[in-house]
C-alpha cells in the first residue's frame, strides 16, 4: 500500500535523529532516549491509518519516569486526537512546518563552507556554534550518508547544517548561525552545499523543520524554493 508523503518524510526524519529505543505498537510509533531530553527523541507519533491509544502511550512514557510526549503530525490531519489530549490537559507546544524542495533547486555555489570530514570533529563545531551539547549525543549515531558543512567568516566558524541522505530525501537539521554573522548569506551557502552534496548522493528532495515562530528563518527557506509539506506541533502532559 502506498504510504502518504508526509509518512515518508516522517519516517525518513525518525531515522535522520535516532532515539535509542524504537518500536510500533498500539497506533504509535514510540520514541526513547535516556539522559537526552529533546522532544524529538522522546516522543510518540501517530501511525498512519491507526487508532492511536492514548492510554497506552501514557503507560510507555511513564514506566521509562518521562513526561508523556506526543507529536501531533501532521496536525490537519489528527485534529481528534488532538482535541482528545487537550481535553486531558496535554498543554501545546511548539508549532512546527514541514518544509520540502527539490534538491536541484536548492544546490549551488556556496562560499567559505567546508564539508567536515571527520566525524570526531564535529562535537568541537557544535560546541562553537550550539550550546545544545545533547544534541552532539543524536548527532553521532545519525546513519551514514550524513555530512556536517561548517561556514566560516574572517577565519572564525560562522555557521553550520547537517544533511542526512536517506533513499532519495536529504533531512537538514542543525542549521545555525552566529548572531553576529546573521543575514549575511551564511545559511544560505550552507543549504547550497548540503544540497549539492545530496544530490550527489543520490537525494531528490530536500526537507526540513522550521518553528512557526521563526520568520527570518522561513523567509529564507522560502527565497530557496522551500514549501509546505505538513506541520506538526507536540502535546506535552507534565
Amino acid at each position: 500500500m502506498d504510504q502518504p508523503e508526509w509518512w515518508r518524510l516522517e519516517r525518513r526524519a525518525a531515522r535522520a535523529w535516532p532515539a535509542v529505543d524504537v518500536e510500533e505498537r498500539d497506533g504509535w510509533l514510540l520514541r526513547h532516549t535516556p539522559l537526552v531530553p529533546r522532544r524529538r527523541t522522546n516522543s510518540a507519533l501517530p501511525l498512519p491509518g491507526a487508532t492511536p491509544s492514548i492510554e497506552a502511550v501514557e503507560r510507555y512514557y511513564r514506566d521509562r519516569g518521562r513526561a508523556v510526549c506526543v507529536q501531533v503530525s501532521p496536525a490537519e490531519a489528527h485534529t481528534a486526537l488532538d482535541g482528545a489530549l487537550a481535553a486531558r490537559g496535554y498543554r501545546r507546544d511548539v508549532p512546527t512546518l514541514i518544509l520540502t524542495a527539490p534538491t536541484s533547486a536548492v544546490a549551488g555555489e556556496a562560499g567559505p563552507v567546508e564539508r567536515v570530514r571527520d566525524r570526531a570533529r564535529w562535537p568541537e563545531v557544535f560546541g562553537a556554534l550550539d550550546d545544545r551539547l545533547t544534541t552532539v549525543e543524536v548527532i553521532m549515531r545519525i546513519p551514514e550518508p550524513v555530512a556536517l558543512f561548517a561556514a566560516t567568516a574572517g577565519g572564525a566558524l560562522a555557521g553550520m547544517g547537517v544533511v542526512a541522505v536517506d533513499d532519495g530525501y536529504a533531512g537538514v537539521f542543525c542549521m545555525v548561525t552566529r548572531p553576529g554573522h546573521r543575514r549575511r548569506g551564511i545559511a544560505s551557502d550552507v543549504l547550497a552545499a548540503g544540497a549539492a552534496w545530496a544530490e550527489g548522493e543520490g537525494a531528490r528532495c530536500l526537507y526540513l523543520q522550521v518553528e512557526e515562530d521563526n520568520p527570518g528563518a522561513r523567509a529564507l527557506y522560502a527565497r530557496r524554493g522551500f514549501t509546505l509539506s505538513h506541520g506538526y506541533h507536540y502535546r506535552i502532559s507534565d
